[in-house]
């Protein structure tokens, strides 16, 4: 798959919009953790393990040693 980057990779330890971008590239930097998404729920992101997830401009995204970046797809 090809994305488009369109900002920065942020860190998401504490609740992060970023920067109310609708799909997000999170990583996981450490070991097995949960990804807490605003208003919908939690899914498992293994170590090492990236994900991309499609959210509204106002759900924030939690996770303990993840960092997201803001992407769209290219195609």
């Amino acid at each position: 798959m090809i994305i488009k980057v369109l900002g920065g990779e942020v860190a998401i330890g504490s609740a992060n919009t970023v920067g109310g971008a609708i799909l997000v590239r999170v990583v996981n930097t450490g070991a097995m953790a949960n990804l807490a998404i605003s208003g919908v729920g939690n899914v498992t992101v293994s170590n090492t393990e990236s994900i991309i997830v499609e959210k509204t401009s106002t759900t924030t995204l939690t996770g303990a040693n993840m960092r997201a970046a803001p992407i769209a797809y290219k195609g």
